[in-house]
């Protein structure tokens, strides 16, 4: 079936889960983002709801927030940081882009990676003491849900590269599905309260990145990455508000 093949290739593209599909659809896998963020965020927690680390909230935080840098190959983290470091650099147009570009860290980027894994490993271990811990497993939904929301919303701006090949797979019913998908996981794993703070932050980090996109002129799939980790942190701290 496409959808099972269309997911394969999600999971091997975004995560270490799967096989790593030749030429695939990405248009097709975009609406199945968050199900590949179920499928790791429930990889990543359910042996710590099962008494991993019971106990010793701190460490089973660190854990799940070294365990989704290594199935993601650092992806994402990779992606935040080099958008970090074309941000903070104040520049504008073709140099932002090739600055986000240069393979080589800057400040900013380096600041950006110890803000992502203390994040999750801070909030992380806040959420296991207050024994929230399925919304470990909700954030990596949330956070690719978001994605699919950011391509929706700069959609008319591609960039070359892979995020240029993601961008007709938001179309509206595909970004609903996604974003509904995130908004039903964050209530059970939350409640009402943690969805509402989740989507209030999730929805300021996208706009902002949005608009930061727009003002250099394209989207490619570092702003994809700092999309998905942003708003992965922004749910493990509107659980906590």
């Amino acid at each position: 079936m496409k959808i099972v093949r269309n997911f394969l290739a999600a999971l091997g593209f975004l995560t270490r889960l799967g096989p790593v599909a030749t030429d695939p659809d990405m248009a097709g896998c975009v609406p199945l983002f968050p199900v590949v963020g179920a499928t790791l965020g429930l990889v990543l927690t359910v042996p710590l709801a099962l008494g991993l680390f019971g106990g010793h909230p701190l460490a089973g935080a660190f854990v799940y927030a070294v365990a989704n840098l290594a199935l993601t190959r650092g992806l994402h983290l990779d992606g935040f940081a080099d958008v970090a470091d074309a941000w903070g650099s104040l520049a504008r147009g073709e140099r932002f882009f090739t600055i986000m570009k240069d393979s080589r860290i800057g400040a900013f980027g380096g600041m950006a990676l110890v803000v992502a894994i203390a994040g999750q490993a801070s909030f992380g271990a806040e959420l296991l003491s207050s024994g929230q811990v399925w919304l470990l497993a909700a954030a990596p939904v949330a956070g690719r849900a978001a994605a699919v929301a950011l391509m929706r919303a700069c959609a008319d701006i591609p960039r070359p590269g892979l995020g240029s090949l993601c961008l007709p797979g938001a179309t509206w019913p595909n970004t609903l599905f996604a974003v509904g998908l995130g908004l039903v996981c964050l209530l059970a794993a939350g409640g009402l309260r943690a969805a509402v703070w989740g989507t209030v932050l999730g929805g300021l980090t996208l706009w902002r990145l949005a608009r930061l996109a727009r003002q250099n002129g394209g989207i490619n799939g570092d702003f994809l990455g700092a999309a998905i980790v942003g708003c992965e942190l922004t749910t493990l701290a509107g659980g906590l508000l």
